[in-house]
């Protein structure tokens, strides 16, 4: 024992041959009932049977199964390639190449204003198929909208990925506050040579106007109208003789007090010659008529002018003055003066008014709008502040704030930069040349058919 106890000891393994491994066998296995073993022979036979009965309607077509294997439709604008892949796929097996869109699209640079000095980087640019994708399940069958992240990805730094840029703001990551700029309208001022006070037009209190059928307070509407035929419902320029002139005709008069005799208004056009012109014939009509006017004084001395002649040059004269001096002031800013002030000439124009530009600039000057789009929204819900401006200079184009209720921070899915903004400089675009339309859509109803 005493030498077993210093050693280790020996294992002593079980002993496998033949004989012992039999003995612990149980033959009759394979004749008790297994569930599994059952299931799985079955199951040989019937998944392939309902394969091939199931593969029946994908092939013949039936209940146009056979959609399931082809991609979600394409989008509307190019439905009619819908069953001829080739048109756009021209290499199997792989996405759009440029070349097979600039076939019927120009696609013209990036940015889309002429205002923007900044290019993306070479290198940079990215293909067609990379932000307007096809066969999209999602509900979007408009190519144009695409989501944001294609926009945010170069926007959230421009500075590394643009060259040229001078933007204020080169970091945009969405459309909520502290992640996109507000509007740059309201850094600026209305600089057109009026005197426009919304808040008397806007008056809590009715009143009528003396002579003129219209009463105060007055609607948006009234003067904010939109284009006739226009899609966006963009708003036309407001005019004198279109919405003024109803209640502003006395602001046009100019028969001196002392004579007392109605007289039509004078026009209202930039012509200042012919104004002076219509008020000169106006007074000789009324001599012609009634020559005992030129014995009405015209002055404070009481005293009749020496004769017809001399008393029609005074009254059209002192009726100029009277017209430039006293009237058309209420409404104008004058760019000189001398003996008859020269009235500032304001342009009929859609936007900001701006000297150098005649026609006008956009109050947003990177971003599109669509009043249409908001039509059931009154106006003061976006333009609060225009019934209490009191100055032409106020500009009432909303704030980012005013948009943050239905779209951006509101949670809603309306505010994709797509919806506000353009990628593509549409004045750069080429115009492509004109095919047959069988060789467009040829294929749709069978090459030839038209013959």
């Amino acid at each position: 024992m005493a030498e077993k106890e210093k050693g280790k000891l020996q294992y002593e393994g079980r002993v496998r041959d033949t004989k012992g491994i039999a003995q612990r066998l149980d033959l009759r296995y394979l004749e008790r009932p297994n569930r599994f073993r059952d299931l799985k022979n079955k199951l040989a036979w019937v998944l392939p049977a309902a394969a091939l009965a199931g593969s029946i309607p994908f092939m013949t077509g039936i209940g146009a199964a056979d959609k399931v294997f082809e991609n979600a439709p394409v989008s509307r604008a190019h439905r009619m390639f819908e069953k001829d892949c080739a048109v756009c796929h021209s290499r199997l097996f792989s996405s759009v190449p440029d070349e097979a869109c600039q076939k019927c699209h120009d696609g013209p640079s990036h940015p889309a204003k002429a205002i923007d000095t900044g290019r993306i980087k070479a290198g940079a640019e990215s293909r067609c198929s990379s932000c307007h994708m096809e066969h999209r399940r999602d509900g979007e069958d408009k190519l144009a909208d695409v989501a944001s992240g294609y926009c945010t990805g170069c926007h959230k730094d421009l500075a590394s990925n643009g060259t040229g840029v001078k933007l204020k703001h080169t970091s945009v990551t969405a459309f909520r506050h502290g992640a996109h700029p507000d509007f740059p309208a309201k850094e600026l001022t209305d600089v057109r040579p009026l005197r426009l006070n919304h808040k008397v037009h806007m008056t809590k209190q009715v009143k009528t106007i003396r002579g003129s059928r219209r009463t105060l307070p007055m609607k948006c509407m009234d003067c904010h109208a939109p284009l006739p035929g226009n899609t966006k419902l963009d708003l036309a320029p407001v005019t004198f003789d279109r919405h003024c002139l109803d209640c502003h005709r006395r602001e046009l008069e100019f028969v001196l007090p002392a004579i007392g005799v109605p007289a039509p208004p004078a026009p209202h056009t930039k012509d200042g010659p012919a104004i002076r012109e219509f008020i000169r014939k106006t007074y000789q009509d009324l001599l012609a008529k009634d020559p005992s006017l030129a014995l009405r004084p015209l002055g404070r001395e009481g005293t009749p002018e020496p004769g017809a002649a001399a008393w029609l040059e005074r009254a059209a004269r002192e009726s100029e003055r009277y017209l430039f001096e006293k009237k058309c002031v209420y409404c104008h800013e004058y760019a000189s003066s001398g003996e008859f002030p020269v009235v500032k000439k304001v342009n009929t124009v859609i936007g900001r008014y701006g000297e150098s530009r005649p026609e006008g600039e956009p109050w947003l000057p990177r971003g599109e709008f669509s009043h249409r789009a908001h039509r059931a929204v009154t106006c003061a819900s976006c333009h609060d502040a225009a019934e209490n401006s009191e100055k032409t200079s106020d500009v009432i184009i909303p704030k980012l704030n005013a948009c943050m209720r239905c779209h951006g921070a509101s949670g809603t899915n309306i505010d994709r930069c797509s919806q506000c903004h353009l990628y593509h400089n549409k004045f750069k675009e080429m115009d492509k040349d004109r095919r047959p339309i069988d060789e467009l859509v040829g294929s749709l109803f069978g090459k030839g058919a038209g013959g």
